[in-house]
């Protein structure tokens, strides 16, 4: 990427399921690249994004649902087989509870980083 890519440019990292070490040379090298998560991570079995989460500062993370898949562990099958916008609640909770921050300042926070990302 960074033969192709400029380095200040903006860049979504969609659906980060890996460990931090994969990431952490591409958040050195891109200031601008934000890293998303998906409900993915209200899964316990999911330790290498949980750890991520951990470590990836919030000021670089954004949130996704990739509707219709990873239906948020909260949510049984019974109630909804399909993940939707209106279920990322669930996963701005965990990366709340990841982080350690209330989810007033976790919501404030990736809609800054949203509207960095794609000046909505």
């Amino acid at each position: 990427m960074k033969k192709c890519v400029p380095r200040e440019y903006k860049i979504h990292r969609h659906c980060f399921t890996n460990s931090y070490p994969v990431i952490e040379p591409f958040l050195t090298e891109f200031p601008n690249l934000y890293v998303g998560f998906t409900a993915v991570i209200t899964y316990s079995s999911a330790t290498k994004a949980r750890n991520a989460v951990r470590q990836i500062p919030l000021n670089r993370i954004v949130l996704e649902t990739d509707a219709p898949y990873f239906l948020p562990r909260q949510v049984s099958k019974g109630v909804c087989r399909f993940s939707h916008p209106g279920m990322g609640i669930h996963t701005l909770q965990e990366l709340s509870l990841l982080k350690g921050e209330d989810m007033a300042t976790v919501l404030d926070t990736i809609r800054n980083n949203t509207t960095q990302l794609y000046g909505i």
